[in-house]
């Protein structure tokens, strides 16, 4: 990572301690920030950390990023890598093949002598790649997570009403006494939540229905062995259950506007020109033709 610049502002009439400290420490103190919107906070708080902030923006951002994204900031780049912008607006079955061989050689490696190695340095990722990152991580990925969080615990406790004794104490136990609403995943269970929505993503940018050109012949096997052979079986799962919660999501939220999109509707001026109830199920499907 670079070495943090030194910059000379102004803090006249300042009575805060942290504004008088000297701007190297400033730095040191933002470079140090736990997460994203701490950083906004901050940054936000003060006119003179704001200032501090601009000066070395992208090496104080970009360190903030790589450590609120430990342990899924490949995965995140490999989702920024895959978008239309960067991979190229026709997919060719040689341009996905060829991305997911990239793909697969960014993932961390471990060597028994000096242990877990990563083969992507976010110090050299494209600032504007990391901008992205960093919008889609607290715009998308951040609520979702929550959202999936509850979902999944909701569920949990609705199977164990109707499972066998054995089944519901284990489901009852795991659940706790947790607000299905306000309930927070552990770092390590937001980790994994994390990783399988934005490898999510990246299969749907590179196989679903987007602004880019598919051009290939790949069959719907071939389409999830080449990227899924790529995961651990348990990752797989993982997108899995993102996907059916997206769906089941889809699903409540078309249910409740269908009235208001039917073709009786006299605010439709042109019918739909779809299957009735088939709709949700028919154009998730159509999402990887």
């Amino acid at each position: 990572m670079a070495e943090p610049k030194s910059t000379h502002i102004n803090m006249a009439g300042s009575s805060s301690p942290l504004e008088r400290l000297p701007s190297e420490l400033r730095d040191q103190i933002l470079l140090s920030m736990p997460d994203l919107l701490t950083l906004r906070s901050v940054v936000h708080a003060s006119p003179v950390l704001h200032a501090q902030y601009r000066s070395n923006r992208d090496s104080i951002f970009r360190a903030c990023v790589e450590r609120e994204l430990d342990g899924f900031f490949v995965h995140a780049y490999a989702c920024a890598m895959s978008r239309v912008g960067k991979l190229g607006k026709v997919r060719t079955d040689e341009t996905i093949t060829d991305f997911l061989d990239s793909y697969r050689g960014w993932l961390p490696t471990f060597s028994p002598a000096s242990g877990p190695s990563l083969p992507i340095d976010p110090a050299e990722v494209d600032p504007s790649c990391i901008r992205w990152i960093a919008a889609f991580h607290l715009r998308v990925a951040k609520p979702l997570t929550r959202m999936y969080s509850s979902w999944a615990l909701a569920s949990l406790v609705e199977s164990a009403a109707s499972s066998s004794p054995e089944e519901h104490a284990a489901a009852t136990a795991a659940a706790g006494s947790q607000d299905t609403r306000t309930c927070t995943p552990s770092r390590s269970e937001e980790v994994r939540i994390m990783r399988a929505i934005y490898q999510c993503e990246t299969f749907y940018y590179l196989f679903g229905r987007n602004e880019a050109i598919r051009q290939g012949s790949f069959t719907r096997y071939e389409i999830f062995h080449i990227f899924f052979s790529i995961f651990d079986p348990w990752e797989a799962e993982g997108v899995g259950c993102i996907d059916m919660f997206v769906r089941q999501r889809y699903e409540v939220i078309f249910d409740k506007v269908q009235a208001d999109l039917h073709h009786v509707n006299p605010k439709i001026k042109q019918p739909l020109h779809r299957d009735e109830r088939k709709g949700t199920t028919f154009l998730l499907q159509e999402t990887l033709l």
